[in-house]
């Protein structure tokens, strides 16, 4: 038993020692190891980078960016450009090739759109109701012309008035900037109307109307029924056109892009309202004096915003209009001498329309002289836009 354990206390010594110089060598090992990979990394030279192997001529004209200046901008020299005005648009080319002959140089400059060159679609036989988003709502879009921009532009819709009345007519006057995209637009337009007299139900044996999403002509058919509201289906569109040169109320309304009783000296479109009263005629200090009682009795004048005399007497003509004999929507002679109109400028489209609901088909107030049991005069109030 005692033998037993000497030799495994023996056995266990050796085991040790072996294990302890085992130890040794490898870190002995690792030690050279590491010392030759040090010398031979220390004698190679730097691996140079993707951008210096790529752009190597580039290297040298680098900068560091510590010594470049805060400002340092490229100097690019100018070169001198030529009137754009006096450019010739088909320049002929030297050797074989020519340029166009002369006639279709002057042909495609009569055909390209002109910078301004205004032409007036009028819209007869409409509804008075209609608005500005009527007519806009509905244009090409950009579809047929490339440089066309917004909703079909149109520089602006000027509803027809009755100039011995200033009254609103059921004609409107489309203004376009060249005769290109009047063209366009009333094309349009009557296409539009044709598309709409087809699939319109007339009678209960008509067919049903087409569901959303059905396409006809490239169309939506279903929401142009429902955005289309110019002439109704049953009856023909009248839209003209009209071009340079132009009459003198066409001109006029160009020139100031409206009525000059409403747009000078400051474009009141928009933000005013034509006051009448049947009956009577009163003067424009009593017209303003009653706008003025009803301001205080609301607790917020009217007109507060624009300040200065914002009610004024209308200058009407004493002519009538150039195609009288063809209208039948203008008042008799008799009532026409008589009419006295006023603008009541006020300060937004909002108030506009609110002065209006107010005022319409309100009697106007009791004057001094007026006999007691008297039916009263009754106002009436029309939005200038």
């Amino acid at each position: 038993m005692h033998t037993l354990l000497l030799l495994q206390a023996k056995f266990l010594r050796t085991s040790l020692s072996w294990r302890i110089s085992s130890c040794a060598r490898s870190k002995h090992y690792s030690k050279s190891v590491r010392a030759k990979g040090e010398t031979a990394g220390s004698s190679q030279p730097p691996r140079a980078s993707l951008f210096d192997e790529l752009f190597p001529e580039e290297k040298e004209g680098l900068q560091p960016t510590a010594n470049r200046p805060e400002h340092d901008e490229l100097h690019v020299p100018r070169l001198p450009l030529s009137d754009v005005d006096h450019l010739d648009p088909y320049p002929a080319s030297s050797g074989s090739l020519r340029g166009p002959s002369k006639k279709r140089a002057e042909a495609a400059a009569q055909g390209a759109p002109k910078q301004w060159d205004p032409a007036v679609l009028v819209l007869n036989r409409a509804s008075k109701s209609l608005v500005d988003a009527d007519f806009r709502r509905i244009a090409p879009k950009g579809r047929h012309i490339g440089e066309w921009t917004g909703p079909g532009d149109i520089l602006k819709v000027i509803p027809g008035r009755d100039t011995s009345t200033f009254q609103q007519t059921n004609s409107y006057f489309l203004l376009f900037p060249n005769p290109a995209y009047a063209r366009t637009y009333q094309n349009y337009i009557t296409k539009l109307h044709r598309m709409s007299q087809e699939h319109t139900p007339k009678s209960l044996h008509s067919p049903l109307p087409p569901p959303p999403g059905t396409i006809i002509e490239g169309e939506d058919i279903h929401t142009l029924l429902q955005d289309y509201a110019l002439c109704p289906p049953s009856q023909r569109i009248n839209i003209l056109s009209m071009f340079s040169p132009f009459g003198a109320t066409v001109r006029r309304l160009i020139e100031y892009q409206g009525y000059p009783q409403l747009t000078e000296p400051i474009d009141n479109t928009g933000r005013a309202v034509l006051f009448w009263v049947e009956g009577h005629y009163p003067t424009t200090n009593a017209v303003r004096a009653a706008i003025d009682q009803d301001g205080r009795e609301r607790g917020l004048h009217w007109g507060s915003t624009v300040g200065g005399r914002y009610v004024e007497k209308v200058e009407l003509s004493s002519q009538p209009p150039e195609d009288l004999e063809q209208r039948d929507d203008v008042e008799p002679v008799a009532q026409r001498r008589s009419s006295r109109r006023w603008i009541v400028k006020l300060g937004d489209e909002n108030e506009a329309r609110r002065f209006v609901r107010t005022w319409h088909r309100r009697p106007f107030p009791l004057l001094s002289d007026q006999v007691r049991g008297e039916k009263p005069p009754v106002v009436n109030a029309e939005f200038l836009w």
